[in-house]
């Protein structure tokens, strides 16, 4: 029996929700930006440098004498423009599949529309933070050659060192990583491989798998800071940095699911989200290069 008006609304509503549902545990770089909302077509923002604020030449910090005026403190900034995006994919569930109540059918279509969004998403921020792979802003770091993490001399292979060297650029530029409670290590699944089975990590007194369910690309815990993994980020690369202070994803549509039906023929379903990511702390952020041979 085809779906009555009430039952097609019912089942708009199912797959609205569980789409929403699923998009919302797959984001991993949308969750170490902050997020807020925006109108705007061109997005003007300060992106900061980290240099530690002394008051000048002849204005110091230190030292101000009695009655004198203070210091003016100001840190550099550069203006910067972002124009938004829009992120979104759509797919079908055919007649026949509805009346047959062909669960699977529904399922991979929606699954295949949430990876669609989310990875768009997810790449473009991260294409920002890193700035395509090439820092010309933010920190970097190059492991030697002969010491990737995937080595043919496994002694050499020493990502507890490579990930510290790109805190201690971060903490040198005046953000405090280790301290901060927001530190992030986002990598993808086959680097992250090479991170669990190296036994300087394993025996770190610092590192801990995550447990229960595993949502947003959360792994691990290692030096103070979270441990992510996306299919984003290329395979010689690890992003290590601060979350809500690298960047901010500006909002202009959130996530919206449309069902477009044709009778007796298919659902159209056709989901997007528009937004702009802007990189506003570029050396709070430090790209490891040469991480894999």
């Amino acid at each position: 029996m085809a779906d009555t008006f009430s039952e097609a609304d019912n089942r708009k509503q199912t797959w609205e929700r569980d789409i929403k549902g699923f998009a919302k545990k797959r984001y991993v770089m949308k969750e170490l930006v902050m997020q807020v909302s925006g109108k705007a077509w061109n997005n003007s923002f300060y992106q900061k440098t980290a240099i530690s604020l002394t008051g000048g030449t002849g204005s110091a910090v230190e030292g101000i004498p009695r009655g004198a005026d203070f210091p003016f403190l100001e840190r550099g900034t550069t203006l910067k423009n972002a124009i938004i995006l829009q992120h979104g994919g759509e797919g079908v569930i055919y007649w026949q599949d509805i009346l047959t109540s062909n669960n699977a059918v529904e399922a991979e279509t929606m699954s295949d529309i949430v990876d669609a969004v989310v990875y768009s998403v997810d790449n473009k921020i991260y294409n920002t933070l890193s700035e395509n792979n090439t820092p010309s802003t933010i920190n970097t770091v190059a492991i030697t050659a002969g010491y990737e993490w995937d080595s043919a001399t496994i002694q050499n292979r020493d990502p507890s060192f490579d990930i510290a060297r790109a805190a201690e650029a971060i903490n040198t530029d005046r953000y405090p990583f280790y301290s901060s409670g927001r530190g992030f290590i986002a990598m993808n699944e086959a680097t992250f491989t090479y991170l669990i089975t190296n036994t300087k990590v394993l025996n770190h007194p610092t590192f801990k798998l995550s447990e229960g369910n595993i949502q947003n690309g959360l792994v691990a815990s290692f030096l103070t800071a979270k441990v992510y993994v996306t299919t984003v980020i290329t395979n010689d690369k690890v992003l290590v940095g601060i979350a809500k202070t690298c960047g901010t994803w500006v909002e202009t549509q959130p996530l919206t699911v449309d069902v477009i039906i044709d009778p007796q023929k298919k659902y159209l379903i056709r989901a997007s989200e528009i937004g702009v990511c802007q990189l506003t702390n570029p050396e709070s952020l430090c790209l490891l290069t040469n991480v894999r041979a």
